[in-house]
């Protein structure tokens, strides 16, 4: 049983909410999201109306804390009235809180917001994202899809174009080897891949049109057409060819890219800003899509997280339905993505009056909307050991990148990891 407000009763608790006390309610994010992107919106909506008065719960430390808290949450009956959970993740928690009657089925509030809205601030693209199994459960917040960062002067120095920036993988491998050249010092590229989720591989699986799991999101399907085996072969090659680096963490490489001893860095438009703020003056930083193998039908999966209503008491829907509307909305969207980067999710934020004339000004954070096309999903597995399944599938994609296995090895070990324990 979900939970479910009509619009006779959605009107019925903003007036309540407009007659009487001002509503509180708490919301739930992680600790890397909280001060620089929820503190400021929520001071924006509480400061703009004296209906309902946002407040948030002690941050979880990352995705998978958030998820682990919210399961926590529904056995306890001690859910925050919103949160906002990693769309990978989303599946899985949805199906478990939908049975319990503890997730609020956002189709009927959408609707009660009239014939337009929906089609004028959001792609059903977009939209797809807080779908699970056809039902509206989750408000796309965040979204993200892998961008290169790369140094101007280090190409230039390496005689390279820095204006044309390499649009298939012979072409980056090429280039990353004349950044190499360099000296022992400069490190040619980083990615994504091995560093935290499955966000980097699922990645390598998406680019060739390939996907992660069947319709019903029962069964593997990243293994259809060898796109496991491909994707393990340039696994590989992102060391042997691109200079990869598998002994350094991400801040280490991310310290060594933004000091200018790196010359490409695959990672989230999230990080623009920040960045953009560490580099300063040091070289001319600049941004590009992903390089993809499959131009027609080639995906890069969406990071970042939909907002979701656990409250169970109307007036609390009510008031967090209007918060995550203004989150969402285009300028919510706009303090997002000014603050971090991230792809916005409502389309409105492209128009002029928003982000338009940011982004045509400011080329370095408009690469996101050169992929808006390019957003496919981040896909979850069914069952409680996603963390597990990941963390097991980056061992072995380590020892494939080393060299200490095949590619096809690897990629056969990754089905058997993530058939066994999806069944958990």
């Amino acid at each position: 049983m979900l939970y479910k407000i009509t619009a006779a009763a959605l009107a019925l608790a903003c007036s309540v909410m407009a007659a009487e006390a001002k509503v509180t309610i708490t919301c739930l994010t992680n600790a890397g999201h909280l001060t620089r992107q929820h503190e400021p919106l929520m001071a924006e909506f509480n400061a703009m109306q004296d209906e309902i008065e946002v407040v948030y719960a002690a941050p979880a430390k990352n995705y998978g804390d958030t998820h682990l808290r919210l399961f926590r949450g529904s056995a306890t009956k001690t859910l925050p009235d919103c949160a906002f959970e990693a769309y990978n993740q989303l599946p899985s928690l949805a199906r478990a809180l939908a049975e319990r009657g503890q997730i609020l089925n956002l189709n009927e509030l959408i609707a009660a917001e009239g014939a337009d809205f929906k089609g004028k601030n959001y792609t059903d693209q977009m939209l797809e994202l807080g779908r699970v199994d056809g039902v509206q459960y989750g408000m796309p917040f965040n979204a993200s899809v892998i961008q290169w960062y790369y140094n101007a002067d280090l190409f230039r120095a390496a005689g390279l174009d820095p204006d044309n920036f390499p649009t298939d993988w012979d072409g980056f491998f090429d280039a990353a080897q004349k950044i190499d050249a360099l000296g022992d010092d400069i490190d040619p590229m980083f990615m994504w891949l091995i560093n935290g989720d499955d966000w980097g591989f699922q990645t390598l699986i998406l680019q060739q049109g390939g996907r992660m799991m069947s319709d019903d999101g029962q069964a593997i399907a990243f293994n259809e057409n060898n796109h496991h085996v491909e994707a393990m072969k340039m696994a590989r090659r992102l060391v042997v060819e691109g200079g990869a680096r598998t002994d350094q963490d991400r801040e280490t490489q991310f310290t060594a890219f933004t000091e200018g001893r790196m010359g490409m860095w695959g990672l989230s438009p999230a990080g623009a800003r920040s960045a953009a703020e560490r580099v300063g003056d040091a070289f001319e930083l600049r941004s590009a899509p992903f390089t993809v193998w499959n131009d027609a039908d080639g995906k890069l999966p969406t990071g970042g997280n939909a907002a979701i209503i656990t409250a169970s008491d109307p007036e609390k829907q009510a008031a967090a339905w209007e918060y995550i509307k203004f989150l969402t909305g285009p300028r919510g969207q706009q303090v997002t993505a000014e603050i971090t980067g991230y792809l916005p999710t409502n389309k409105r934020t492209l128009e002029t009056e928003y982000m338009g004339a940011f982004y045509a000004a400011h080329p370095y954070y408009a690469t996101p909307i050169k992929q808006y096309d390019r957003a496919g999903p981040w896909s979850g597995y069914p069952g409680t050991q996603s963390e597990k399944i990941w963390r097991d599938q980056a061992s072995t994609i380590r020892a494939v990148m080393d060299g200490k296995i095949t590619p096809e090895e690897g990629a056969d070990k990754l089905v058997e990891i993530a058939e066994k324990l999806m069944k958990r």
